[in-house]
């Protein structure tokens, strides 16, 4: 192995959305994980009667994209609310 070669350190994070229109929104966060080359490892999602959810994804992103995710996850149509655990 070659001392120079780049290790990329993946962190398992779980974000927890609270979103309207879940149906649309689901199709947008799972394009959103797909492009950014970010596989989703649980999905769990919580559907209230006034249409909104809660999703809870847990997946493993590159520690030096984590802020950015959680950014970009912020700005996304139909995203309320973002919560990282950790």
């Amino acid at each position: 192995m070659n001392p120079l070669t780049p290790v990329i350190i993946h962190k398992t994070c779980a974000f927890t959305l609270h979103i309207s229109e879940p149906v649309e929104t689901l199709k947008k966060l799972a394009m959103f994980f797909q492009d950014r080359h970010i596989p989703i490892d649980n999905l769990q999602m919580h559907r209230y009667r006034n249409g909104e959810a809660t999703a809870i994804i847990h997946c493993q992103v590159e520690k030096d994209r984590i802020g950015r995710t959680v950014d970009l996850l912020e700005k996304l149509p139909g995203v309320l609310e973002v919560e990282m655990l950790k």
